[in-house]
């Protein structure tokens, strides 16, 4: 019960920090930030007599794979019809740009294979061989045929614009939920510009900073507890994979481990983390 109400008092002396001005200015304070906690920890702990320390550090949770959606080619966006937060697996149609000139321009591109190809056949007929048999002729006069009909040239640019055509289509590369919406109906993209994201909720990760002077304490494996703010009484255990080389100029060190279960947990949270 008293170490319900440690939690209780730390969590609420985070929350009124993290209300007190903007990101920035909280990372600007990081380090002092820490030491309030730490020392308010260590008062807490002399008044309750608890023979161990706890460590307490304030972090935020994250999706561990989160993907960023893009356009490949220029173009209009088609009526967006997705909503942050929905649900959408991998291959499911995202967002369509105006395909209608590059569909224009596949069947062209087909109407002039057919006659190229025709044309093959006739180079070939000339050459002696009959319309039943073209394929006996040699390879290398078949390339020749090729080459002087313009085969070679319109298939190239029929892969080319239906390659182009797929473009249209932006689709899920994985599983997740859409989040970051960043175009809007009718919108004009240019290639690389992002369009939303997909981040995965299935696997998160929590990242936080520690004291230089608790660095002893952790390494990768170590094992870690935490708990949301939105849902204080209930604990989640997570795994140290990975540990900031350097040292900042506030005497701290960023931190990265690895979430074991996700209930009522979700990218963004804040959380309290301790050993």
């Amino acid at each position: 019960m008293k170490r319900f109400f440690i939690y209780s008092l730390i969590l609420g002396a985070l929350a009124s920090c993290a209300g007190s001005g903007t990101e920035s200015s909280v990372n600007s304070d990081k380090a002092s930030g820490a030491a309030l906690v730490a020392e308010t920890v260590a008062d807490l702990n002399a008044n309750t007599k608890v023979e161990t320390k706890v460590l307490v550090s304030k972090g935020v949770i994250r999706s561990d794979r989160e993907v960023r959606v893009f356009a490949s080619i220029e173009g209009q966006l088609k009526d967006v019809k997705l909503i942050e937060g929905q649900r959408v697996r991998r291959g499911e149609l995202l967002f369509s740009l105006e395909d209608s000139e590059v569909a224009d321009r596949v069947a062209l591109c087909k109407s002039e294979l057919e006659q190229a190809k025709l044309r093959m056949q006739e180079i070939l007929i000339g050459q002696g061989y009959k319309r039943d048999s073209l394929e006996k002729a040699p390879e290398k006069i078949k390339e020749y045929a090729r080459i002087k009909s313009g085969v070679n040239v319109k298939e190239k640019a029929l892969e080319l614009n239906l390659a182009t055509l797929r473009k249209c289509r932006i689709v899920a590369p994985q599983d997740g939920l859409v989040t970051l919406i960043e175009a809007l109906p009718y919108d004009f993209v240019e290639p690389g510009q992002t369009l939303c994201y997909i981040t995965d909720p299935n696997h998160l990760i929590v990242q936080f900073s520690i004291l230089e002077t608790e660095l002893s304490k952790f390494k990768v494996g170590t094992e870690i507890e935490l708990r949301a703010i939105a849902y204080a009484n209930i604990p989640h255990k997570a795994t140290v994979r990975s540990i900031n080389s350097t040292v900042d100029a506030g005497g701290m060190v960023k931190v990265e481990a690895v979430v074991a279960d996700n209930e009522n947990l979700m990218p963004g949270m804040t959380a309290v983390i301790n050993l």
